[in-house]
C-alpha cells in the first residue's frame, strides 16, 4: 500500500467529517471543498457556498465571458489559502477554472 498516496485522502476525508460550516468567501474552505468535488465527491455538506464562491468569479469584457481571466481570478483566489498545496489549487483550477 502506498502510504503517501492515501493518507492525503484520509486527512481529506476526515476533515470534511468534521468540518464546520464554511464562511463565504473564504479561500481555504473553498480549497477544501473544490478539491473533494475534483475527486468525484460532489458537492458535500456546508460546501455549497464555497464552491459557489469560486463560481462566481467571472471576468468580461465589453459584456463576454473570459474564460483566461477568469480561470487566472479563480486561481488568484485559490492561491489565498496560504495552507493549500499549489499543487491541488492548479490541479482544482485546471479542471475547473474555464467552466462557467
Amino acid at each position: 500500500m502506498n502510504f503517501a498516496k492515501t493518507l492525503p485522502a484520509a486527512v481529506l476525508a476526515a476533515s470534511f467529517a468534521v468540518a464546520p460550516p464554511a464562511q463565504a468567501d473564504d479561500p481555504c474552505a473553498t480549497v477544501l471543498c473544490m478539491w473533494g468535488k475534483l475527486k468525484g465527491a460532489g458537492v458535500v455538506d456546508n460546501c455549497s457556498d464555497p464552491v459557489n464562491d469560486y463560481f462566481s468569479i467571472v471576468k468580461k469584457k465589453h459584456g463576454k465571458i473570459k474564460l483566461s481571466q477568469t480561470s487566472d481570478a479563480r486561481q488568484s483566489f485559490l492561491d489565498q489559502c496560504e495552507t493549500a498545496d499549489p499543487k491541488a489549487t492548479k490541479s482544482i483550477n485546471n479542471k475547473f477554472g474555464k467552466v462557467i
